[in-house]
Order: C-alpha cells, then sequence, then structure tokens
C-alpha cells in the first residue's frame, strides 16, 4: 500500500503489528510523558492530513480523560522491501507517543498531591530539594552526638576474659574516684 494514500489506520492497544522483513512490534508503544504510561488508550485512530515532500504528517485521536492529551507523536510502518520504500505493509503500522498532562491535569496534580497510582511525576517541586537539605543536616548533628557520646568517652570499659571469671580495670589503679553507687566490697 503507498503511504501517502492511507488516510487512516486504527491501531489497538495489546495487539501487535503485522511483519514481513522485521520483528512484529506492539501497535501502540507509550514512550512516557508527563502523565506517564499508565493510562495507554484502548483504540487509536490516526488521520493522514497531508504529504510534507517527505512523510506523512498525522494527526491521531483517542478517548481520554480531560487530564491527558498526545505528546510528541510518531507513526511508523515497516517499507514493503526496504526500510524506506513509499510502499508499506498494510497492517504494519505503530504509534509511538508521549501522554501528557494538560493544564487540567497538572492542577489536579498540585491540587491532590498525587494523580494516581500509575502517574510518575517527572519533575520535582522547588521544595523538596530544601527538605533534603534540612535532612542531612539532622543526620549529621545526630552522627556527631553518637561520635561525642560513645566514641570519644575516655573511660575504661570493662571486657570478660577467655577463663569465664571477672577481668576488669581496677579503678583504684586509675587514680580516679569509683563511679556513684560503687561498693568496694563486691569487687
Amino acid at each position: 500500500v503507498l503511504l501517502r494514500e492511507v488516510q487512516a489506520i486504527t491501531l489497538h492497544r495489546g495487539q501487535y503489528t503485522t511483519a514481513r522483513r522485521t520483528a512484529a512490534v506492539p501497535q501502540l508503544q507509550c514512550t512516557g510523558g508527563t502523565a506517564g504510561c499508565s493510562r495507554v488508550p484502548e483504540v487509536v485512530q490516526c488521520h493522514n492530513k497531508g504529504w510534507d515532500g517527505y512523510d506523512v504528517q498525522w494527526q491521531c485521536k483517542a478517548d481520554l480523560e480531560n487530564t491527558y492529551r498526545f505528546g510528541q507523536i510518531e507513526v511508523s510502518c515497516e517499507g514493503y522491501d526496504y526500510p524506506d520504500d513509499p510502499y508499506v505493509l498494510r497492517g504494519s503500522c505503530s504509534l509511538l507517543f508521549r501522554l501528557e498532562l494538560t493544564e487540567e491535569g497538572e492542577r489536579k496534580v498540585k491540587n491532590s498531591g498525587s494523580f494516581g497510582s500509575g502517574y510518575y511525576q517527572s519533575r520535582k517541586e522547588p521544595s523538596d530539594s530544601g527538605a533534603g537539605v534540612i535532612v542531612i543536616i539532622v543526620l549529621l548533628i545526630l552522627a556527631f552526638g553518637v561520635y561525642k557520646l560513645f566514641l570519644s568517652n575516655q573511660q575504661p570499659q570493662q571486657s570478660f576474659g577467655d577463663s569465664g571469671g571477672f577481668t576488669g580495670t581496677s579503678w583504684q589503679s586509675q587514680q580516679a574516684p569509683p563511679p556513684p553507687g560503687f561498693k568496694s566490697s563486691f569487687t
């Protein structure tokens, strides 16, 4: 079929292209976008809007909620005898597209904080980096406190020997006063 003469193509989610020279691919392929790929439409219909001297210009439509729209689209068809053949294999066309949020969708995301279980927000809010810095500062303060409390303590530690008996440091040999509550009769 001469690609220029194809007036419309209908593509279905979960179905694959017809293939002759190459491997079959999904008819609908989402490549990302601000809305992610969780809401791939069931059916997309693309109409031939004319020839620009190099390729057919397509306009694609689908039943999408008001919060979604197609971004960048690319209709790709398998050339019948070679890659740039103006004649294409019937049923070999696929649509690569980005799914974007509309202004209404962006407002819903900002107001609710999330847009759905499958929504992937690719942009970060400016406040996220400030919160990260605060968390890092708090963790550094905690680490310093732990260091001062445990690692810089110069008092001797008691340990147990291999013989099963108690071997410890004698407070008298350190020439420091015994700790509070220390009774010499229990040594």
